[in-house]
């Protein structure tokens, strides 16, 4: 039984919470579902942090704990072409081209624990403990050292909750959403009294995943469906209170999320879009989102709005030529920007071409390459979408390249964005304005009193386009 009088002392605690925008944060701490989040933000306030693009956990992710934009640690979405094919990858740890947060603090003789950070699968070697997240396939690959899977069986610890159960059954998709995070905290808190850490991180996941299946019913004060999206948020609460119980007052604490969201209006399936504009051929027989016909394709998609080029010398069988490579991306981005609904209402807010969001190794920012350089950059730079098309709040941009409509309404309600999420940092230094998640790994180390890696981002403010 925990001992009030016994407080372990981690120098740094990190509780993320996954997918909680701002505004969602600021009301239930207001109407009194988050008590334990609204007594820390009256003395830490709650402020705004800004995502990455395309706004994904997993890349999101990734850049918090490598402390590098997706040009360098080379983690793009959630899925990948694989290099040789047109085949699907899913990328993992495996497939990050930089060390993370736990690996330099383990260098520098840290003790340190991580639990369910999205891209923490496989667990690489650390000084201490890494559990690993939702891509690991069984509780015997997700931990490092492997024995911490013993305790986790032992618990009946839940990787991840059951996604498939909502589109079947929300109210099962709720009992297990609670499983996942009684164990997860029950997990959280035998590891934090077991010593002294010096970095201790725990990821919580569930609010992504009943964001992404109650957000209408929240916003529609579904007499079952809104107090349970609430009762659930309270839960997450009482794990933040249990946690601010058990470690000194003192110690720095940071809890936030990796990007906000907002309500879906429309699922829009942006491979249809590109064959019937004429950009993409799917395959004659299509198995996957990315079975298309490669001599018929001058462009292809991946999940979220990340637009390729179907180029000579890069891709397996590419068809453009690279002296039309901005020809081309030109003529996308107005095809792109063109797409309504039936409404008229405008579905995408901006498109960005790769070397505007992006830099690769030896870089420190976006830089003015030619488009020639920009298609063919060797390293990571090289995996990020030529275009990434950004939409409006409310246009869910998915494949849907089997499909014969555009858009379409799903058991999905929720959606991710980009300028909205939040942080609570208690004693640590921050940038003051334009924060955003690529900062936070450089702040860590800054106040952990250790040297920053040469090669990492996150210096200073505004370091990425605010795209407002």
């Amino acid at each position: 039984m925990y001992n009030p009088m016994k407080r372990h002392n981690p120098k740094f605690v990190v509780l993320s919470i996954d997918g909680v925008p701002l505004d969602l944060a600021r009301k239930m701490a207001a109407r009194g579902d988050m008590p334990n989040l609204a007594h820390l933000a009256e003395r830490s306030p709650l402020r705004q942090m800004r995502s990455v693009q395309p706004t994904v956990s997993c890349v999101a992710w990734a850049t918090y704990m490598t402390g590098k934009n997706p040009g360098k640690h080379g983690i793009n979405g959630f899925i990948d072409r694989r290099a040789d094919s047109y085949n699907l990858t899913f990328p993992n740890a495996a497939a990050m081209q930089a060390e993370n947060l736990w690996e330099i603090l383990s260098r520098a003789g840290k003790k340190v624990f991580g639990m369910n950070v999205p891209t923490s699968y496989p667990p690489r070697r650390v000084n201490g403990i890494l559990i690993g997240c939702f891509l690991a396939p069984s509780l015997d690959k997700v931990a490092y050292p492997a024995e911490v899977s013993n305790y986790l069986r032992s618990i009946d610890y839940q990787i991840d909750s059951d996604a498939a159960l909502a589109r079947q059954d929300k109210r099962a998709m709720l009992g297990n959403l609670d499983k996942v995070l009684e164990k997860r905290s029950e997990a959280m808190f035998h590891f934090l009294e077991q010593e002294s850490w010096d970095f201790f991180h725990t990821h919580i996941m569930g609010s992504d995943r009943i964001n992404h299946f109650l957000w209408g019913k929240m916003e529609e004060a579904d007499p079952e469906f809104a107090p349970a999206f609430y009762a659930y948020y309270r839960r997450i609460d009482e794990v933040i209170g249990r946690l601010v119980a058990r470690i000194p007052e003192e110690t720095p604490l940071l809890i936030f999320s990796d990007h906000g969201f907002c309500r879906i209006k429309q699922e829009v399936q942006l491979s249809r879009y590109l064959v019937e504009r004429g950009w993409m051929a799917a395959a004659e027989k299509v198995q996957h989102p990315l079975s298309i016909d490669p001599a018929r394709t001058r462009a292809y998609c991946l999940i979220p709005g990340r637009i390729y080029v179907n180029l000579q010398g890069r891709e397996p069988g590419g068809i453009v030529p690279v002296e039309e490579y901005q020809v081309v991306r030109e003529a996308l981005t107005k095809d792109l920007l063109a797409l309504q609904t039936q409404a008229g209402d405008k579905v995408i807010k901006k498109v960005m071409r790769r070397e505007e969001l992006y830099w690769p190794d030896g870089c420190f920012g976006p830089q003015p390459f030619t488009p020639e350089e920009a298609a063919h950059h060797p390293g990571t730079f090289g995996r990020a979408a030529d275009l990434i098309a950004i939409p409006y709040d409310g246009y869910d941009l998915k494949l849907g390249l089997a499909g014969t409509t555009l858009f379409q309404k799903t058991e999905l309600e929720g959606m991710h964005t980009y300028d909205d999420a939040f942080m609570l940092a208690r004693g640590v230094e921050l940038p003051r304005e334009n924060l955003e998640i690529l900062q936070l790994a450089r702040a860590i180390l800054k106040h952990m009193d250790l040297e920053t890696p040469a090669d990492l981002d996150g210096a200073g403010s505004a370091v990425t386009p605010a795209m407002e």
